[in-house]
């Protein structure tokens, strides 16, 4: 009785014990449970994420992630493909064609369920494409302004979106209650629509604040400049960065990248309102986190594919601003947390072990509490029960001593067979998993017995090597459907293993199909050894890597050869050299660049398809004339290098280049199209003209360039003085940059006569350069450098307003109706400022905008031409007159050219040349009549400039052209010139 009432105690005690450890441990556990996703809950959807800009610019990054992030933690199984448009560095109609091929391509045949945007170029070519490629399925943006975002889904539906709601009013707020005694506040935004937009919002602020702070303006930064442009800044002023993402020359800028600089520079707070500035320089304020916006447009594209539509389809994202300051930069302006506004977010905050760690301050609490409860409880158990072991004892000491030896026996008997029931129930859980993973592997396992003989394989095996177990008959057999390259070594790593040479073995090789074709298997093998170290068993698996290797192939493929020509690429043929090198450093080796002529002018006639299909057949026919003798690549777009390893001399490499152009220059049909092409090309030898690969690409290039230089056609072998040519290019880039300060340009002016009354109707106004480094310099030389440089923009703006001050000279003389032409450049017509700047010039000279007539040619028209119809549409409305100049030059249509606002239409000078001229060609005559009766009936006035002699002006008279321009009248000459024939003709 005493023995079973304690019994009862002790086990109702163990069940409490057990009970409470256990609830101790679910109650800890639960927080760390997630609950199982069922397959019903998810289901696979495809969304394409098209990005405005490239993936290095830090707000498209944001979104992106935000957007990853949020569809990772809600819908999981969905798949996001990402693509980018890259709009800041290439706002061209030629750049979004690309991304919509590029787009059907990849998506035309896979199911999208949603399309998801950031920013205003991948709304607008979204929702203009959608239907085409997609059909209407939903759009959901973000990264687009309020305004902007309706007038571009304005008649479109089935589009939803989170608009870009900066806090640029909490920022203002946010600064004042940090700095209440601040004088001034200097706002740096952009001349876009945003930036002023954002300085107009700071005014209204203030306003509504009646703040007496002086609000100053910094606009016109130039990223190559920053350092002139920054004004001095009082102590007693703050900085609020807004919208900078270009600067007065139109260069893109990384807002990030600004702060940087200017929290060096200057020595005031700088605030902001994007979030991304943070780390950069600023303090803080309202700020906008792209991480957020993008989540939160990630969160209605989950609602809308889930079928829960928004109340409205274009909403706010005030959830995606938050106060948040820089504690780094608090501490330089020794700013408090007590001055921050409520709720603020602090990043960067000193160290704290507590608030670093605190869940798991409070786990190591917790669980030391529960340790503490169960080792207490432990005590207490093991007291009662070393209690009752001695009350036990004490009863049972007489019984102890009379089975003692019973006991002992009864106990070694015990132990012996629980030992025995414990080693079967281990080899029984051996030999069944031992032939689990034999029957389960999903590699085939083997093994063989070199001291018996037998020989194991499992099913996978047999299913790997298409065999069945009675045609395995031996190894032999095995051996037989090894790839004859990889059967000796194959038999050698099985012996070498089999008589204890190695322990182990792993071997890729191939095996021959049932129907003939190899493919790739992948071995490893183990020797298991006896007591003396002899092997008695190899085992070991075999698994298909077929596949893997087609794709390690493919990956080598595309990483070192031209996707679309199958030709190497630069990373290949540079390898190539580098072994030719390797092999004989004295043999002569010509490295020889080609380009194609006007390959862009076919691009733009016949689509991009046609100059796809082109550049393959021009690989084909260099690949048939080089044959043997050389390695061919495509070095990008329309280029492509020649290597000829074995160049005996410059003979040599002319036949070549004979043999080739003349293949070039046969006509090439490509689909239903007759192309005639040419190329142009450029030479350097090794090791005359470079010793490594870089250096004589490099000079093969400048030779090529030469001969484009010399019309095209032709073939150049590289000489030093080349590189003189570029040190003199950098030298006039140099004394071009300063030539305006130095007032080294001036304006002369070519009249240009009414053929209706013999008066001047106007001038055209040409520049001429002087310098006092480089003496006078041809327009023809250095108007192509300030283009590529961008310094056109500066010249540009002094040539209108010399222009300007020029023909409001002439009117206060009296000759009210005469007007002034000048010509633009298209770096200035792409400039997303020129409009301002032309109405800005003309408004502040006080001329009648009619009298200013802006020339344009073909080729700069044809420059992303969408954009430039806006732009001269808008010119027109203010009055000012177009000229289409160098007509007949070009290749534009004439589709264009009914459609475009122009005034007046100037005929190319080669056409005038070859009138009346000796070897007058009839047909030269007859296009220039037939191109004055086309821009007449049109409604234009027709310009024919470069006339020289008196035969070419008398047969302009007789077809009834209207204005003409040249030496014949007059060559360019100085102001005071032009004023002396303005009398002697108007008088």
């Amino acid at each position: 009785m005493f023995y079973n009432k304690n019994f009862k105690k002790k086990k109702i005690f163990n069940i409490f014990i057990t009970s409470f450890v256990s609830f101790m441990l679910v109650g800890f556990l639960i927080p760390f449970i997630n609950p199982p996703v069922t397959n019903a809950e998810q289901q696979e959807k495809n969304i394409l994420l098209i990005n405005s800009y490239d993936s290095t610019y830090t707000w498209t990054i944001e979104q992106t992630e935000g957007i990853l992030r949020k569809f990772k933690e809600t819908e999981p199984k969905s798949k996001v493909y990402v693509e980018y448009i890259d709009w800041k560095n290439s706002p061209y109609k030629e750049n979004l064609d690309k991304v919509e091929k590029l787009i059907k391509s990849r998506y035309q045949n896979k199911k999208i369920d949603l399309i998801m945007t950031t920013d205003d170029a991948a709304l607008d070519f979204s929702v203009k494409n959608r239907q085409e490629i997609f059909g209407n399925i939903p759009i959901v943006f973000s990264g687009v302004f309020n305004e902007a975002a309706k007038r571009m889904t304005e008649g479109y539906s089935n589009v939803y979106g989170v608009f870009e709601d900066d806090d640029i009013s909490g920022t203002v707020k946010s600064s004042i209650f940090i700095y209440p005694n601040t004088k001034k506040l200097y706002v740096v935004h952009d001349n876009t629509e945003t930036g002023i937009a954002s300085f107009k919002e700071v005014k209204e602020e203030l306003n509504e604040l009646n703040s007496k702070i002086d609000l100053q303006e910094i606009n016109n930064l130039s990223v190559d400049n920053l350092e002139k442009n920054i004004p001095a800044i009082d102590k007693d002023s703050i900085v609020l960065v807004t919208t900078y993402a270009r600067d007065n020359e139109g260069k893109t800028v990384q807002n990030e990248e600004l702060t940087n600089f200017l929290s060096n520079k200057l020595s005031v707070p700088i605030f902001g309102i994007y979030k991304m500035d943070l780390n950069h320089g600023i303090i803080g304020g309202s700020l906008l986190s792209g991480e957020e916006h993008g989540a939160s447009a990630a969160e209605l594209a989950i609602n809308i594919m889930n079928g829960v539509l928004p109340d409205k389809s274009l909403s706010d994202n005030k959830k995606a601003i938050v106060g948040i300051y820089d504690n780094n930069v608090m501490k330089k302006f020794n700013i408090s947390k007590d001055q921050l506004p409520k709720d603020s977010v602090i990043v960067n905050e000193d160290f704290s072990f507590y608030k670093t760690y605190k869940h798991l301050v409070w786990g190591v609490i917790s669980v030391i509490l529960i340790l503490t409860a169960l080792v207490t409880i432990l005590i207490i158990n093991i007291l009662r029960r070393k209690k009752a072991e001695d009350d036990l004892k004490k009863n049972n000491y007489e019984l102890s001593e009379l089975y003692e030896e019973l006991a002992v026996s009864d106990e070694e008997l015990r132990h012996q067979y629980i030992k025995l029931e414990e080693n079967r129930d281990t080899i029984q859980k051996n030999e069944e998993m031992y032939k689990l993973v034999f029957e389960t592997a999903n590699d085939g396992l083997w093994e063989i017995n070199l001291t018996t003989g037998e020989r194991y394989f499992s099913d996978r095996w047999y299913e790997i090597f298409d065999l069945s177990r009675e045609e395995l008959k031996d190894m032999d057999e095995w051996f037989k459907i090894l790839h004859p390259e990889d059967c000796f070594t194959a038999r050698n790593l099985i012996n070498d293993v089999s008589e204890g040479i190695r322990d182990t073995f792993s071997f890729d090789f191939r095996i021959r199909k049932k129907d003939g074709e190899y493919k790739w298997i992948h071995g490893i093998g183990k020797s298991m050894k006896d007591n003396y170290g002899r092997p008695f068993k190899i085992v070991g698996s075999h698994s298909d890597i077929h596949e893997k290797k087609l794709q390690e192939e493919q990956i080598k493929r595309l990483a070192f050869f031209d996707s679309l020509t199958g030709l190497p690429n630069r990373t290949e043929i540079s390898r190539g050299f580098d072994e030719l090198i390797k092999e004989d450093k004295e043999r002569n080796i010509a490295v020889i660049f080609m380009d194609l002529d006007n390959f862009k002018n076919i691009n733009d006639s016949f689509g991009h398809t046609i100059g796809d299909d082109l550049l393959i057949e021009v690989s084909k026919r260099i690949k048939s004339v080089t044959g043997d003798k050389g390695i061919v690549s495509r070095h990008g777009g329309d280029e492509f290098l020649i290597i000829l390893p074995n160049a005996i001399d410059k003979e040599f490499i002319n036949s070549y280049i004979d043999d080739l152009a003349k293949r070039l220059g046969n006509n090439i049909s490509v689909n239903g199209v007759n192309v005639i092409t040419s190329a142009s090309f450029g030479a350097a030898i090794y090791p005359k003209d470079g010793h490594d690969f870089e250096e004589l690409l490099k000079n093969a290039d400048t030779a090529m360039y030469k001969s484009k230089e010399a019309g095209k056609r032709t073939f150049t072998f590289f000489e030093r003085w080349m590189n003189d040519n570029i040190l003199e290019m950098l030298i006039m880039e140099n004394q071009l940059r300063l030539a305006l300060n130095k007032d080294e340009f001036v304006l002369h002016f070519q009249p240009k006569i009414s053929l209706k009354d013999s008066r001047i109707e106007g001038f055209e106004a040409l520049i001429r350069w002087n310098s006092e480094t480089l003496g006078f310099v041809s327009p023809f030389r250095f108007i192509t450098l300030a283009e590529k440089t961008g310094i056109i923009i500066q010249i540009g703006k002094w040539v209108l307003e010399q222009s300007c001050e020029f023909i409001t000279k002439i009117h206060n003389l009296g000759y009210k109706d005469i007007n002034i032409s000048l010509n633009v450049s298209v770096v200035q017509l792409l400039q997303d400022d020129f409009l301002n700047m032309v109405e800005g010039i003309i408004a502040k000279s006080s001329v009648d905008s009619k009298f200013i007539n802006l020339e344009i040619t073909e080729s700069i028209l044809m420059e992303s031409i969408d954009k430039n119809i806006t732009k001269l549409n808008k010119l027109k409305e203010k009055s000012i007159k177009i000229s289409l100049d160098d007509f007949g030059k070009g290749y534009s249509s004439l589709t264009y050219l009914k459609d475009m606002p122009f005034d007046t239409l100037k005929i190319d000078k080669v056409f005038i040349d070859e009138l009346c001229s000796e070897d007058a060609n009839k047909t030269n005559e007859s296009i220039v009549g037939v191109i004055i009766q086309l821009a007449h009936q049109m409604g234009l006035n027709v310009v024919a400039e470069g006339v020289e002699t008196e035969e070419q002006y008398n047969y302009l008279v007789d077809n009834k052209c209207d204005i003409v321009q040249g030496y014949y009248i007059s060559k360019p000459i100085p102001e005071e010139q032009a004023l002396e024939l303005l009398k002697k003709y108007n008088s």
